[in-house]
């Protein structure tokens, strides 16, 4: 065997030689005594082939039973037997053909098993291979080992089944109630309201051949103490500025850091890290504001609130025609946009100082002096948004409406010339006050019926404004007209000697012959104070012979007037006075 080299020679007396190859090999012996006498001897041998051992095996369901298979190969002769040692202190020899051993593990674990065969040459080999018998079930999770307060936790499950686990159950070891499913969930999550030290256990089940299985297993996390986010704003108006108030409760621990969002997903920058923030929306709408605070531990929580920004109404107004010494009116024109008005207010300042202030939709204001003046219009609705605006208005001068009453004009009763002495106007306008308006300067009005009227001036400048002036004139026609003679006669007009008159309130007419004798007196008016009664020239009876007689009236007016036998009108060849004399004609 000279492929073998130094080994292919040996001095012993019984070695051994490992042949590098099969087939027929000469063996030479040769032998030497003491004397230097030797001898040889040569035989041939044949060098068979070794078998090739190796197996496979397959671990049960949830049984630790494995079944080992020899896949070993015949090189040269049939294998005659296989010795199974199943590394854990038990062995077991199967004659051929019997290839095949099952062989049950007491635990879990790592066996070096070997298998030897022999065939019929007697040769052998050996395969030793590392068998790790692993549980059918396993129960196992991975988490942090600490955790915040209020804040979500992962557990990520990592059991492991041979089969198909049918349900896991997670017991938190706080008051909760355990979280049992029956759909694998890769992570789970959970919080804890307290701090401390809890033990997770986490069971699985499985069911083989109808036979439930389970595994446990527990950890402890242990839970710091997180803040309690909470916050309030304040200010709901798009456009004015919104505060918010941090109450978030430490939890005895220090905050190290405030983050703030807005809630406006346009805008990046609407975020702040500052203990109590305020931001201005610039638009109306609900936003999810959020806070997110962080302890010193590392512990943070977050809470969101909706705000509400209500649109802010547009304050607008027109005026009147500032007139100085006349009412101006302001009119409110604002927009209320969302939600009813509920405030209008006004302030008016000359520049320097206040000199005025209104509340209402609609008000008045009376300016004493010309100029510039700042009118400033503040509104507010329901839900307290407010807006105000400011306009510049000038007083401009007025007209003075001044005017004279010339009644019984031209000797006319109810002929009233109206003397009209305005000043600084340009227009006029009349109302007489019995439905005839005129626009002339200085008119001529006729009142044709007793009455009181109301007579107004409207004077009006180039400005647009109106000054105006009135009176109540009473209009009464008042008069007594006193026949001079009677004549008893077949004509009826003037068979009596009666007055005529009108609005007489009081009278008494006596009548005397020429001796001063009293012969008829009457003092009776009708309704529209006219004397009711007449003379018919006879004293008790008797007729008074043709002569001349005396009268002698006393009368006053409805408007308390003394009547002088001088009334308005044509008075020609008519005497004055309270007395007067009568002819009796026959």
């Amino acid at each position: 065997d000279p492929l073998s080299g130094s080994s292919n020679n040996s001095t012993q007396q019984m070695p051994s030689h490992t042949f590098t190859k099969t087939g027929f090999f000469s063996v030479s012996l040769t032998a030497v005594d003491k004397f230097g006498c030797s001898s040889t001897s040569n035989r041939t041998i044949e060098v068979k082939a070794l078998p090739v051992a190796s197996f496979t095996y397959v671990t049960g369901q949830c049984d630790s039973t494995v079944t080992f298979t020899s896949t070993s190969i015949d090189t040269s002769s049939l294998i005659t037997s296989y010795l199974w040692n199943y590394g854990d202190g038990t062995s077991e020899i199967l004659a051929a053909p019997n290839n095949t051993s099952t062989h049950k593990y007491p635990s879990n674990g790592m066996f070096t098993v070997k298998l030897t065969i022999i065939d019929e040459n007697g040769c052998t080999d050996e395969e030793i291979t590392t068998v790790e018998y692993q549980p059918c079930l396993v129960a196992a999770f991975a988490n942090t080992l600490s955790g915040c307060q209020n804040n979500l936790i992962s557990f990520s499950d990592q059991s492991a089944c041979n089969g198909t686990i049918s349900e896991w159950q997670w017991s938190w070891g706080d008051t909760t109630q355990p979280t049992i499913y029956n759909t694998y969930k890769p992570v789970i999550m959970h919080s804890f309201s307290q701090t401390g030290i809890y033990t997770i256990t986490l069971k699985v089940t499985t069911i083989i051949n109808g036979n439930p299985y389970t595994d446990i297993v527990s950890r402890n996390i242990t839970i710091s103490a997180a803040p309690l986010a909470d916050f309030a704003s304040s200010g709901s108006c798009a456009g004015n500025r919104a505060t918010f108030t941090n109450l978030t409760n430490q939890n005895g621990t220090a905050i190290a850091d405030y983050h703030w969002d807005f809630g406006v997903t346009a805008i990046i920058s609407d975020t702040s890290a500052l203990r109590n923030p305020s931001y201005t929306y610039p638009t109306s709408g609900e936003f999810e504001a959020q806070l997110s605070v962080t302890n010193n531990l590392g512990c943070s929580d977050t809470i969101s609130h909706v705000v509400k920004m209500f649109g802010s109404p547009e304050a607008d107004f027109n005026f009147s025609v500032a007139c100085q010494g006349h009412s101006t009116l302001f009119f409110d024109h604002s927009d209320p946009n969302l939600a009813p008005l509920v405030h209008s207010g006004w302030l008016i300042s000359d520049g320097l100082h206040t000199i005025g202030t209104m509340a209402g939709q609609n008000a008045i204001f009376t300016f004493d002096s010309l100029g510039v003046y700042t009118i400033l219009h503040a509104v507010s609705d329901s839900n307290n948004c407010s807006d105000s605006i400011t306009y510049k208005i000038t007083v401009v001068p007025s007209p003075l409406s001044v005017f004279n009453v010339n009644d019984n004009y031209e000797n006319v009763q109810g002929q009233v010339m109206l003397e009209n002495g305005s000043l600084g106007a340009d227009e006029y306008y009349w109302d007489f006050g019995n439905g005839e308006t005129s626009n002339a300067a200085s008119p001529l009005i006729t009142y044709n019926e007793d009455g009181d009227y109301l007579i107004q001036l409207y004077a009006k400048n180039n400005y647009g404004c109106v000054d105006s002036s009135g009176i109540i004139y009473k209009m009464m026609y008042k008069g007594l007209w006193v026949p001079n003679a009677l004549a008893v006669g077949p004509i009826q007009s003037v068979r009596q000697w009666k007055p005529i008159g009108v609005n007489l309130s009081y009278y008494r007419a006596d009548v005397y012959d020429r001796w001063g004798n009293l012969l008829w007196h009457s003092d009776k008016l009708t309704e529209k104070g006219a004397p009711a009664e007449g003379w018919d020239g006879t004293h008790n009876e008797s007729p008074c012979k043709e002569d001349i007689y005396v009268w002698k009236i006393t009368a006053i007016f409805s408007d308390g007037s003394i009547w002088y036998n001088d009334d308005v009108g044509i008075r020609k060849g008519m005497t004055s006075g309270n007395t007067g004399t009568i002819t009796l004609i026959r």
